[in-house]
């Protein structure tokens, strides 16, 4: 039998180790340190090394990173580096400073903010992130629809459709990958109007799979128009995906015409819509297509 002296010692070592284990030791703590200094070095390269050594150590190194943001001490990059790797590390513990990043001089430091407020969601973010949509920096507002996309609030897809007219290609990118994520009725029109007009291959190429997505029946004249008239073939193959998930009959001759086109890939997306919307199946057989359709006038 075990004296009770021993089973005591034991459980006061146990108790003891448990209080312990969740501090740093003298040399973690002398790992972040040196990581913070290499972010705050002007060397791009040594900048690297401290944000891996950091990455690297984990959420134990937020208190030591986030003063960074707000030291005057230090270049914008640095700032830039730090507010990468809170995003990085998901550090919840960071936010009120992110935000208070948002009110940087420098751009760069506050579309940095954006990127990692947007892999940290958090609600007191969103309101500062849907102002930062009205940027006079295009990355800026780049940057924050692009982090929104994380956040769930019916007032971002209305609030981010009007970036759909940004003068800046990637901006306009950003605001319809988020619509296309978001997949908000009350947004269609505008998108609706990006098929249309955009100058940008990706953007209509987006705003094609958007309106797919939200199953928008007003978009389906547009869509037979683009499956056949717009000048990529990707745009042409997302608006012949778009119509089967729409599923309107109306969408049948342009998805035949569609089946002529000069891409392999436009002809067998149109040819899976046309059996979705039909229930036939006569592959990429345009002749077969047109017949049967004719059959049925």
């Amino acid at each position: 039998m075990r004296k009770p002296g021993l089973i005591l010692c034991v459980a006061a070592v146990f108790i003891s180790s448990c209080c312990f284990a969740g501090e740093l030791s003298s040399r973690d703590i002398k790992k972040i340190k040196d990581g913070v200094e290499n972010i705050k070095n002007r060397a791009r390269g040594i900048q690297k090394e401290g944000y891996t050594a950091l990455k690297d150590i984990g959420l134990d190194c937020v208190p030591y990173v986030t003063p960074l943001l707000n030291d005057k001490n230090i270049d914008n990059e640095s700032k830039v580096v730090a507010c990468d790797l809170l995003g990085e590390l998901k550090a919840k513990d960071a936010v009120n400073a992110l935000v208070e990043a948002l009110k940087n001089k420098t751009y760069t430091v506050r579309a940095a903010a954006c990127r990692a407020l947007g892999k940290v969601p958090d609600k007191k973010a969103l309101d500062p992130l849907l102002g930062m949509l009205g940027d006079e920096e295009y990355a800026v507002r780049g940057a924050a629809a692009y982090a929104l996309i994380n956040y769930k609030d019916p007032a971002i897809a209305p609030k981010v459709a009007v970036l759909l007219d940004d003068p800046n290609d990637s901006v306009r990118v950003a605001a319809a990958t988020l619509l296309e994520n978001k997949k908000d009725p009350k947004t269609a029109a505008d998108i609706r109007k990006a098929l249309e007009k955009d100058k940008f291959e990706t953007v209509r190429e987006l705003a094609a799979k958007a309106l797919g997505g939200i199953k928008d029946k007003d978009a389906v004249g547009v869509l037979m128009d683009a499956v056949i008239e717009d000048r990529s073939k990707s745009v042409r193959e997302e608006c012949a995906i778009a119509l089967g998930k729409i599923g309107d009959k109306k969408a049948v001759p342009a998805l035949i015409k569609a089946l002529k086109d000069n891409y392999k890939d436009v002809q067998l997306r149109a040819s899976y819509s046309l059996k979705d919307i039909t229930g036939k199946d006569f592959e990429r057989d345009y002749d077969k297509w047109n017949n049967w359709y004719e059959s049925q006038k």
